[in-house]
This record gives structure tokens, sequence and C-alpha cells, in this order.
């Protein structure tokens, strides 16, 4: 029952599942070792506290948010945020400290010697640490928490800065054994990773700003971003099934293995469709990454505009389809290719298409229309319907007329809010949106200003690039 040093993991050695109680383990994808000597990452280490202000131990309201998060999420009664500085490892954030007793040293000191807390072995590491049940190993069983704090399960991760020194640890704890799941661990690993980010983003602020005008950050924008990473890493992993699926519907529809009777046949037919249909959405989705419209760069690309479009036009036929909706995409003769930031684009273009699709009425026909307009590019959206006429439903309308004050999402309909994310990427690119024409007769416009750039490279597509069309 030993702690191992994690050299990393292959596929089939222990798992979450399968670890015996007291072992240590680094489940495979998150062990990020430096290869870099003692030394050199002590040296490290202390350019980097003192790079970042972090040499005399103050509490830090992003770090105490990110303890806050990873207690709430994994139920756990302690959680730390430390930095080891020397021989010392020195609390910066915490949950829960009081219940290691009312005046426990740990709570009024708030540092603990590196080589009587169980940190060292991350930081030796730089690896995560999940031990279910500290007592059963003779050598961590001597260490200050388990024998004077009673602590007898703990999950650590290292806290590393954006260029991936390691400082120290955000570990969570509990006074009875309990087994950590990779989800919990993965949690935990993004909690660390944001907590860090976000202070590192406040620290070049103040560095560019007065004092005090930056505040911290919320539990709930914290929680809302780790959110969003786990959602981005379950898409991805979601894909895997989803390509064997497809192969094998692909194998059965082809006969290979036999021929199929007509029931067969049609029952393969849905399954292979339906699942071309899931991989093009998970594909949609890992392109249309949440987190990264949060980028606040933008990047200068030789965007063909009808390809682009045409892209998100089949993305969004199935959806359309549900609905007896026609999407439709035309492009004025002449220039196809733009400066522009080519995924900000997309993402325009996708939820201006969605939100409109929602509010419409059933069997109408979704107009895009791409155009020169001075020096820049317009898309232009409206609805055709045989017996409506040709306009915008009022609900999108009115939104985007009156969104320049602020609004509260709970006031909003849910499928209306990517029309408001729509109007937020179009002025960050340096354009925007407006309702152009009134009445009946309305249609929105998006105003896309060219990017100035020395060298455009074109974006080869990632669909392109296998062979796929979206």
């Amino acid at each position: 029952m030993g702690v191992f040093a994690f050299p990393g993991q292959s596929d089939g050695e222990a798992t979450m599942g399968d670890n015996r109680p007291g072992d240590a383990i680094a489940p495979p994808g998150l062990a990020c070792p430096l290869g870099l000597p003692w030394a050199e990452r002590l040296q490290r280490r202390s350019q980097a506290i003192a790079a970042l202000q972090l040499e005399h131990p103050s509490s830090i309201p992003a770090w105490e948010e990110a303890a806050q998060v990873a207690a709430q999420f994994l139920g756990v009664p302690l959680v730390m945020v430390t930095v080891a500085n020397g021989p010392t490892e020195y609390v910066y954030a915490a949950f829960g400290l009081s219940s290691l007793g009312v005046g426990n040293p740990l709570s009024q000191q708030r540092q603990l010697p590196l080589s009587s807390g169980l940190g060292g072995y991350i930081l030796d590491s730089e690896q995560p640490l999940v031990v279910p049940d500290t007592t059963e190993n003779p050598v961590l069983a001597q260490s200050e928490l388990v024998s004077t704090y009673g602590i007898r399960a703990y999950c650590g991760v290292p806290l590393r800065t954006g260029q991936g020194t390691c400082l120290g640890t955000l570990a969570v704890m509990d006074m009875r054994p309990r087994r950590f799941s990779e989800q919990e661990l993965g949690f935990l690993a993004m909690a660390a990773r944001w907590g860090m980010s976000e202070y590192e983003r406040q620290s070049a602020r103040a560095i560019l700003t007065p004092p005090g005008s930056a505040g911290p950050v919320g539990l709930e924008a914290i929680a809302n971003r780790v959110r969003l990473d786990l959602l981005t890493q379950l898409t991805h992993e979601l894909r895997s099934p989803l390509t064997t699926v497809l192969g094998m519907s692909t194998m059965l529809s082809r006969e290979i293995y036999g021929p199929l009777t007509p029931k067969q046949r049609e029952y393969t037919d849905i399954v292979h469709r339906s699942s071309q249909t899931l991989m093009t959405l998970v594909d949609e989705l890992i392109d249309l990454n949440p987190a990264e419209a949060e980028r606040t760069d933008l990047v200068p690309t030789a965007v063909d505009i009808e390809a682009l479009g045409q892209q998100v036009v089949t993305a969004l036929t199935p959806l359309a389809e549900k609905h007896g909706h026609i999407l439709n995409l035309t492009v004025e003769p002449g220039e196809t290719h733009w400066i522009l930031d080519q995924r900000v684009v997309k993402q325009i273009l996708y939820h201006l298409m969605v939100g409109i699709m929602h509010a419409a009425g059933d069997n109408s026909t979704l107009r895009v229309h791409a155009c020169r307009r001075g020096q820049g590019l317009t898309l232009g959206l409206w609805l055709s319907n045989p017996w409506l006429g040709e306009g915008l439903p009022a609900e999108v309308a009115e939104l985007l007329q009156v969104s320049t004050a602020p609004l509260a999402p709970s006031a909003i309909p849910r499928p209306l809010l990517g029309l408001l994310l729509s109007q937020h990427l179009a002025q960050r690119h340096g354009g925007q949106i407006k309702v152009q024409g009134s009445g009946d007769s309305n249609r929105l416009e998006v105003l896309l200003p060219r990017l100035e750039t020395a060298v455009a490279r074109p974006e080869v597509s990632r669909e392109a690039e296998v062979g796929v069309t979206l």
C-alpha cells in the first residue's frame, strides 16, 4: 500500500473503481510532470511566487471561491488552497478549518511544515494525489494532518501558473474514508486552474489599472466556468462511442455480415441516419466550444463566407426539418473571401439562426443573405412564410431593439439567449446587429468590418481535413 510517484499509467492499470484502500492514484490524462531537476523547480517556484506577489500569505478571493465551489460539489468538510514557499506550506484559502476543532493551530497559524502534510507528494510528482483512507498507509498515517487532525480521505491536485509552474495544491479532505471519482478529480483540477488563472488575470489588471478597480470573481461565475469545461470534456468523450456506432451501422447497412431482411434494413438505416445526425451535432458542439466564446483575442483569417454559411446550414438542417423549416443561404456574386475571425462569425450565424427558428412558426423559410456593405460584410436574416409574409418574429425584433438596456437572463426565454450572445460577439468583432425596417417587413442585419492583418492565413476547416461536410 505505497504512495506512488505517478510516472504515468497505461490503459488497464489502477482506476478509480479498482484501487485498494490507501492506494494513491493519478488518473491517466491528468499527469503533467515537468521533467526538471528538483533544484530548478524550486527556483522557478520562488520566482513565480515573487512575480505574483505571493511572498506574504493573505486571503485571495478567487481562491476562497474556488475552495467553496470544491467543497459544495464534492460534499467535503475541509478544503485548502496552499502555496509552498521554502520548507513551509502556507494556507492562502480554506473552507471548513473550524471542523478541525475550535482554536486548532492550523486555523490560527494557517501554515504547516511541508514535511508534515501531504502536499509534498504532489509538489514532488507534480501530479494529483488521491488517498481513499490515509490510515491504511503507514507512511501517511504518521503525517500531522492524519495523526493530529484526523484526516482519513485526501484528494489534491497541483496549483499551477499559466506557465506550468507548480506553486502548491488545491486539496479536499474528509474525516472518514471515501473514494473520489474521476469526475470529482477532474472538477477539482479545473477549479484549481480557474482559481489560478483568475488570480493571474486580476494581478495583471492591478498592474495596469488603479487599485480597487477590479472586484473579486463571484462564486456562480466560477461554478459556471467549471460546468462549461466539464461539458466540453464530456462532449469530446461522447464522440468516441458515436464513431463506433456509426461505423458498425455502416458495415451492417452494407451487409458485410450477411443479408438483411426488409425490416432489419429499415431499422439499420434509422440507426445509421440518427448516428450521422448525432455525430454532426457533436462536432458542431465541439466547434462552437462555449469556453472559446470567452476568448478576447480575434484571429484574422481569410474566410469563405459561402462555405462557412453552408456548414452552419447543414448542421442546423435536422432542427429545421423537425419544425418544417427550410434554410436558404444566398451569397452576392463577387467577393467570397473576407478577413474575419471565423470562429466568432460562425457562432454569430449559428446562434442567430437557432434563435429565429425557435421563435418562428412552422413551415417557414429562414433566409440568410451575405453581401458587401462598404468595406465590410453584411449578413441579412429574415423569415418567409406562405401565410405570414416576410419579416422577423416579434419577440426577436423586440429583444434586439431593447437589448442595449440591462436585462436579467431570467427575464429572457432560454431559446432566445443566443441572440444576445450573437450581439455581444458582433460587438467584440467591431460590428453590430440591428433590426432593419419596421412592421412585418423587417430583417436582422449583421454588420462585420474586415479585420486588419498583415498576413491572413486561409482557414482549413476540420471537416475538409477529414473529408466530411457538415
